[in-house]
């Protein structure tokens, strides 16, 4: 098999509107369903990035699926509903052998302040395709976090995308809106929680929502209309209701979840105050526990304020376009991870743009080490852990590469994560696609 050495080895591709509308539908309706794993932000904004996160996801696999297509690769699709897992899984064959092909994606957002990068490029890429030195402005590491590398998949296929930040604006190169808010904070688990979700429907019993929109604007303007997304006995459920100035309206429902909120772009313009969410009635009167074994069947003692900020555009930007890598077994990535050492953050004062290496192994670092197989790559004199691994604080700050560059607080990965580099890549005319697993 032949790894990547040249930028021909790479695909460069970019989405059909057709692509960019069915990550946003897709990811308006996901999130009670869709594992999230760090579970560091439970606000407003932790949600909207979990959508588009789940949106780009979408969008990389349509991009996908037609290019293997389009190389004669004719996949068969088997339909899968929103709600199961391992949704961006592909089924292919390596070596003769049947395997689940799991896609990573990462994002590169051209719009940034200047943190010392060069713009992202498939040149770029290759050029660096071997560096894994302390200049975190070269390091492309191909990425897999730990809490997810003993899952049972047996190949890795790496993508990098490149657009404005989707983030920091509404309009900014769209051609469409699906401006949408969801629940967060208190009412969260309330709401959206998978495990409350299907009690509700074994027992045929749901709940209904009031919404209230308040502002403090003189003139009595058109109604709000605000569609209310979330399912019941299995199906998914979309009420659309006009709301005006300071009046409520109750009883929306019989609800198993609620999703996600969506206004049109007009509307978006002119809410000058917020929407008030509360639930109106709980037909449902069982205790659900949570991993926490805390109920999560208990009524929020506030209400779900969403007002402009809350809203985000799922429908990625224009300018989004994807640089397909390559792919790698997973038995390869582990062993090739032990060709590297470990990364940890930054210190600032010594030098912004070079990470430090891993030295210091705590207790529980030995501990997720050796859950992963590699405590072997511990080494003592002196102090080093020679494997491929980025360390996280937890607290806001990781160590450093690319596409997660040193912005200070916030800056670098977000959890620990294990690494190969795109030289350890084979290119993408070297595996056949059988079969892959799409939502309805």
């Amino acid at each position: 098999m032949t790894y990547i050495s040249s930028i021909d080895d790479m695909w460069e591709l970019k989405p059909t509107k057709d692509d960019l509308i069915a990550g946003a539908e897709y990811a308006s309706i996901t999130l009670p369903w869709t594992f999230d794993r760090m579970m560091i932000n439970t606000g407003s904004r932790g949600q909207q990035s979990r959508s588009l996160n789940i949106s780009k996801g979408i969008v990389v696999q349509e991009i996908l699926r037609r290019e293997l297509r389009r190389k004669g690769k004719n996949p068969l699709m088997q339909e899968k509903s929103h709600r199961d897992e391992d949704l961006f899984d592909f089924n292919v064959k390596v070596e003769g052998q049947l395997c689940k092909l799991d896609i990573k994606s990462f994002n590169y957002y051209s719009d940034y302040a200047d943190v010392g990068r060069s713009p992202l490029s498939k040149e770029l890429i290759i050029k660096n395709s071997g560096y894994y030195g302390e200049d975190w402005r070269r390091f492309f590491p191909m990425l897999v976090p730990h809490t997810q590398i003993l899952q049972p998949k047996e190949a890795y296929c790496f993508v990098m995308a490149s657009s404005i930040d989707p983030r920091q604006n509404v309009d900014k190169n769209r051609f469409d809106h699906r401006l949408t808010a969801f629940p967060y904070g208190e009412l969260l688990p309330f709401l959206s929680s998978k495990r409350l979700c299907l009690a509700r429907e074994g027992a045929n019993k749901g709940i209904y929502i009031d919404c209230k929109y308040t502002t403090q604007a003189l003139f009595n303007g058109p109604e709000i209309k605000l569609v209310v997304i979330g399912e019941w006995a299995g199906s998914l459920q979309k009420h659309e209701i006009g709301i005006k100035r300071n009046s409520q309206v109750s009883d929306i429902g019989p609800l198993s979840c609620v999703s996600s909120f969506q206004i049109s772009r007009d509307d978006y313009e002119r809410m000058y105050g917020s929407i008030e969410i509360s639930i109106g009635r709980n037909e449902f009167g069982d205790i659900v526990l949570n991993a926490s074994k805390r109920n999560i069947n208990t009524l929020p003692s506030s209400r779900l304020t969403i007002s402009r900020e809350d809203f985000t555009n799922l429908i990625l930007p224009t300018d989004y376009k994807i640089y397909v890598i390559g792919w790698i077994g997973k038995n390869e990535f582990l062993e090739k991870c032990k060709n590297y050492v470990g990364w940890v953050w930054p210190l600032d004062r010594i030098n912004k743009y070079e990470n430090q290496v891993w030295s210091q192994i705590t207790e529980n670092d030995r501990i997720m080490i050796r859950r992963i197989g590699f405590d072997d790559c511990i080494q003592t004199k002196p102090s080093l852990l020679r494997a491929g691994l980025m360390k996280t604080t937890g607290k806001g700050n990781g160590a450093c590469c690319y596409v997660f560059p040193n912005i200070g607080y916030g800056g670098g990965v977000k959890e620990t994560n294990l690494y190969v580099l795109p030289q350890d890549l084979h290119i993408m005319d070297e595996f056949g696609i059988l079969e892959f697993f799409e939502p309805k």
